[in-house]
């Protein structure tokens, strides 16, 4: 259940930086290539992506007693 908790705290968290935070940050020029934004937006997912996958794993894991077929 604490888990369960915690993944709902993640996605908060990671919804409200994707959609509020990072519009509002400045558009600084990282590495004399990319905007920040485009970095940040870019880089984020994925490691949201680790952690929802990272989830999703073990939730199907304590599954075992559904019949699919």
């Amino acid at each position: 259940m604490l888990r369960k908790k915690l993944f709902i705290l993640f996605n908060i968290i990671y919804f409200f930086i994707d959609w509020i935070i990072i519009p509002i940050i400045p558009n600084q020029i990282v590495f004399n290539i990319i905007p920040l934004q485009l970095l940040l937006m870019l880089v984020l997912p994925i490691f949201a992506a680790v952690i929802w996958g990272l989830y999703y794993n073990n939730f199907f894991k304590t599954q075992s007693h559904v019949n699919y077929d």
